[in-house]
C-alpha cells in the first residue's frame, strides 16, 4: 500500500511539474512576443531611412526592456546576410552619421534576387546565454525555419520591394525546468518571431503644417491659454497634418505633460486639430461629416505601450476634432535636408567669405578711393563707420552723381537707419538686382527699403545682446518689395528672389516694428559652419543652444514674409531647384537651439513657405489675444508652444511646402 501511494504521489508531482513548466513556457512565449512586437514597431519607425536604421532602433528598444536589457559582453555581431556573410568589426549603431548606417536597401531587379548585400543583421545573446536574439532587415519570406510561411494563404510580401520593406525580431529563450528537472527533463527552448513591414500610405498628399522633431521627450506640442486653438487646415483635397517624432521614452509623460498637450474645456471644442480635406476653412474648425480624406495627427510614441500614468496625448475624449492621433514613423529633417541643405551650406560659406575674407573691403577690392572700389563683382559704393554715423556725410556720399542707384553697396559699419532731416522717410535703395552688404549689425527705427535685391548680407554681432538684425518700434524693413510699406503680393509673380544672410546674432522685431520680406530666404548663420554636413541629424541641445541665430517677432509687430516662389502651379522638381530656384518655398533656416525662436505678431501676420528651426526648443507661436491668424506656413521645429488666446489656423498650400511620405507600420507575423 505504501509503495502504491508513493508511486501515485510521484506520478502526480511529475504531472504537476510538467503542467507548471508548460505553463511557464507559454508565459515566456507571450511575454517575448509582446517584447518582439514592440521592438519591431520601434524599428519600422525608422526603416524608411535604411536597414541599419531599423535594426539599430529595434536593438535600442530591446536593450531598454527589462527581460533582455543587458546583452552579454562580446556577444553582439553585425553583418550583411549575403553569401558569404560580410561581418563588421564594430557596431554600425555607434556611427549613425556614416556608412553603412545610412545605406539604403536595394531591392534588386523585379523578379530577381534581393540585394542582400545591402541588408543588415544583428545577433546577440543576453542573460548569460539564456536569450538568443536576431534582428534583420530586409528579410525574405517564406523563412524555412517557420512552417506557417509555407501555407497557401501566407503573406510573403511585395515582390517589387524585394523584402526591403520587412524587419524581423526573433527571440529564443532557453529555460531549465523548475520542477521537470526532478524527473530528468532537459532544458527547453521557446522561439518566437515578429515580422513587420512598412508600406506607403501616400507619396504626395501629406504635407504637415507642423513637423516636430523631438525624438525622446514630452511636451512636444503644447497649446495653452483661454481660447487658444491650433488648427491644421485642409487645402483643396489635401488634409491637415501634424507629425510628431517623439518616442516618449525619457521617463514617461504625466497627464499634464504629455507629448501632445491641448488644454481642454469640458464640453468645449478640442484645442489641437488636424482637419479633413473638404473645405478650406470650416467652422468651428472641422466637420467630420464633410470628410473626403481624414486629417492626420501622427505620433511615433503611439507605436509603443505606455504605463497607466504615462500619457501621449492629454485627456480629451479620444480624438482631436475629426482626428484621432495615430501611430506614425519618424520623419526627421531628411525631407528638408535632401533637396536644400547643400545649397544652404554653400550660401553660408559664400556669406562668410564675403563678410570676413578681405579685411572689411568688398571681395577683390584692393583700395578704396572716394567711397568707391572695383572688386570681383564690379564697382562698389563703400561707406565706412564715419559715413554711417554722420548722416549729412552719409547721404552726401550715397547721393553723389552716379551712386544714387548703385547695384553694389558696401556698408562697412554697424548701420542704424533712424531717419534724419535729409531723409525723413529713411533710406530707400532702388537699384535693380542689387547686392547690399552690412559688415556689422543693422538696426532699423525708420524706413529701410531695398527694392530689388538678389543678396543682402549682414555680418551681425555675437557680443553683447548678440543682435544681427533689429527692427525696433516704428521701424519698417522692406526687402524685395516694389512698394515700401505695402504687403507682399501673393501669389507673387516674381522672376527672382532674395537671399538674406545674418552672419551672427539674432533677428529681432519689437512692438510697433514692421517687416515686409517678399520672396526672401533668410539664413541665420550663427557664426557660420553650423549646418550639419550629413542629412537627418538629431535635434541638439548643446551646442545648438549657444547659437544666437534666433528669430523673435515680438507682440504688436507686423510680419509679412513670403518664401521664394518662382514655381507656382506645381511642386518644384529637382530640375526646377537646379535651374530656376534652388531655395524654392523655404523662407527661414536656422540651426539655433534652446529657447528664443518665436512669432508673436498681431492677427494680421502673414507668413508663407517653410520655416525651419529644427533645434528650437520650444518655438513659440502666438497670434495675439483674440486674433484669428491664418498662416500659409509650414513650421519645422524641435518642439512648439502656442499661447496667447488666439486661434491659429495653419492653411498649408501643398505646392509650397515639404511633403512627407507617410508609412503604414504593419505587423504581418
Amino acid at each position: 500500500m505504501v509503495v502504491i501511494l508513493t508511486v501515485a504521489i510521484t506520478a502526480m508531482l511529475t504531472v504537476a511539474a510538467l503542467v507548471f513548466d508548460l505553463s511557464q513556457r507559454r508565459v515566456d512565449r507571450r511575454v517575448n512576443k509582446s517584447v518582439a512586437d514592440t521592438a519591431v514597431r520601434a524599428g519600422l519607425g525608422l526603416l524608411h531611412l535604411g536597414p541599419w536604421s531599423g535594426v539599430c532602433r529595434a536593438r535600442e528598444y530591446l536593450r531598454t526592456n527589462t527581460r533582455v536589457a543587458d546583452f552579454d559582453a562580446g556577444s553582439e555581431q553585425w553583418f550583411r546576410p549575403d553569401s558569404p556573410l560580410s561581418p563588421f568589426a564594430s557596431s554600425p549603431c555607434l556611427n549613425t552619421t556614416g556608412f553603412p548606417f545610412l545605406q539604403l536597401c536595394l531591392p534588386g531587379a523585379v523578379g530577381g534576387d534581393p540585394r542582400m548585400d545591402t541588408w543588415g543583421r544583428l545577433t546577440a545573446t543576453a542573460g548569460g546565454g539564456r536569450y538568443s536574439i536576431e534582428i534583420q532587415s530586409g528579410y525574405t519570406m517564406p523563412d524555412p525555419r517557420f512552417g506557417e510561411d509555407v501555407l497557401s494563404a501566407a503573406d510573403t510580401g511585395d515582390l517589387v520591394k524585394g523584402s526591403c520593406d520587412n524587419l524581423v525580431v526573433i527571440i529564443k529563450e532557453r529555460r531549465t525546468p523548475l520542477f521537470g528537472g526532478i524527473v530528468g527533463r532537459a532544458d527547453k527552448t521557446t522561439t518566437i518571431r515578429s515580422v513587420g513591414r512598412i508600406s506607403n500610405i501616400d507619396t504626395g498628399d501629406y504635407n504637415p503644417a507642423l513637423l516636430l522633431l523631438e525624438r525622446y521627450g514630452c511636451s512636444v506640442l503644447t497649446a495653452s491659454g483661454a481660447g487658444t486653438r491650433v488648427i491644421a487646415q485642409p487645402f483643396q483635397d489635401h488634409p491637415g497634418v501634424i507629425q510628431i517624432d517623439s518616442a516618449d521614452n525619457q521617463g514617461g509623460c504625466a497627464s499634464n505633460k504629455a507629448v501632445l498637450n491641448g488644454q481642454t474645456v469640458p464640453g468645449g471644442p478640442p484645442i489641437i486639430v488636424a482637419c479633413n480635406a473638404s473645405v478650406l476653412s470650416p467652422s468651428p474648425g472641422c466637420n467630420p461629416a464633410l470628410e473626403n480624406k481624414p486629417g492626420r495627427v501622427g505620433i511615433y510614441a503611439l507605436n509603443f505601450p505606455h504605463a497607466a500614468n504615462d500619457y501621449v496625448t492629454s485627456p480629451y475624449p479620444g480624438s482631436y476634432g475629426d482626428t484621432l492621433a495615430v501611430p506614425a514613423a519618424q520623419s526627421g529633417r531628411a525631407p528638408l535636408d535632401g533637396p536644400y541643405k547643400q545649397t544652404v551650406r554653400s550660401l553660408d560659406a559664400d556669406a562668410q567669405s564675403v563678410l570676413t575674407g578681405n579685411a572689411g573691403k568688398p571681395p577683390g577690392c584692393a583700395t578704396i578711393v572716394n567711397n568707391a572700389c572695383t572688386g570681383t563683382d564690379g564697382t562698389w559704393l563703400v561707406l565706412q563707420q564715419t559715413d554711417c554715423d554722420d548722416y549729412a556725410n552719409f547721404f552726401t556720399s550715397l547721393l553723389a552723381p552716379g551712386r544714387a542707384a548703385s547695384p553694389l553697396i558696401w556698408f562697412n559699419c554697424n548701420l542704424n537707419v533712424n531717419g534724419s532731416v535729409l531723409q525723413p522717410l529713411g533710406l530707400i535703395l532702388s537699384a535693380p538686382s542689387s547686392f547690399v552688404v552690412v559688415t556689422g549689425s543693422l538696426s532699423v527705427t525708420s524706413t529701410f527699403a531695398i527694392i530689388d535685391p538678389r543678396k543682402v548680407y549682414i555680418g551681425g554681432r555675437a557680443s553683447g545682446p548678440g543682435i544681427g538684425l533689429d527692427v525696433g518700434n516704428g521701424g519698417k524693413l522692406n526687402i524685395g518689395n516694389p512698394t515700401p510699406g505695402a504687403d507682399c503680393l501673393l501669389p507673387s509673380p516674381m522672376l527672382a528672389y532674395t537671399k538674406l544672410v545674418v552672419g551672427d546674432g539674432s533677428f529681432k522685431m519689437g512692438s510697433g516694428g514692421a517687416a515686409h520680406l517678399c520672396g526672401t530666404f533668410v539664413l541665420m548663420a550663427s557664426g557660420y559652419g553650423k549646418i550639419p554636413a550629413l542629412n537627418n541629424t538629431e535635434p541638439c541641445e548643446t551646442p545648438c543652444s549657444t547659437y544666437k541665430g534666433t528669430v523673435n517677432i515680438g507682440s504688436g509687430s507686423h510680419i509679412d514674409w513670403s518664401a521664394p516662389n518662382l514655381v507656382t502651379t506645381r511642386r518644384p522638381t529637382l530640375f526646377d531647384r537646379e535651374t530656376i530656384s534652388p531655395l524654392e518655398d523655404v523662407a527661414l533656416w536656422t540651426e539655433a537651439g534652446g529657447a528664443g525662436n518665436g512669432v508673436s505678431g498681431g492677427g494680421d501676420s502673414k507668413m508663407t513657405g517653410v520655416y525651419f528651426m529644427g533645434n528650437a526648443h520650444a518655438f513659440n507661436l502666438a497670434g495675439g489675444g483674440g486674433a484669428n491668424v491664418y498662416l500659409s506656413a509650414q513650421f519645422i521645429a524641435r518642439t512648439m508652444t502656442v499661447t496667447g488666446g488666439s486661434v491659429v489656423n495653419l492653411v498649408l498650400n501643398p505646392l509650397n511646402s515639404i511633403p512627407l511620405i507617410m508609412y503604414e507600420l504593419l505587423l504581418v507575423r
